[in-house]
């Protein structure tokens, strides 16, 4: 099965600079849908890497592939900090560190 991700402008050229025999192909998806989808597939990549190492350069990663998404999306980090606002005057925030298990439930 082939292997593939969205990856950062530059890392085509740098892939093919490095490894010039190596079999890749690169596509260019220019479409919102299309865009939208891959980013959020970037999004849930880039967080469970800075899940499992706690990585600052994960959590950069992170940013990078939302705030692409915000802007393809026609939203802005603005928006993204009232709604957080807002949800953490109405439910708080994680300093606590409650966790709840549900104990008749298989999956969360």
């Amino acid at each position: 099965m082939p292997c593939w991700k969205l990856v950062r402008d530059k890392i085509p050229d740098m892939i093919r600079a490095s490894h010039g025999d190596e079999k890749i192909v690169v596509k260019k998806y220019t479409g919102v849908e299309e865009k939208e989808i891959l980013l959020r597939s970037k999004i849930v990549e880039e967080a469970a890497e800075l899940a499992e190492t706690g990585s600052l350069e994960e959590a950069a990663d992170l940013l990078e592939a939302l705030y692409e998404w915000l802007q393809l999306t026609g939203n802005t980090l603005e928006q993204v900090e009232a709604v957080r606002r807002k949800k953490r005057e109405k439910l708080g925030g994680f300093e606590e560190g409650y966790v709840v298990f549900w104990l008749d439930r298989e999956n969360c």
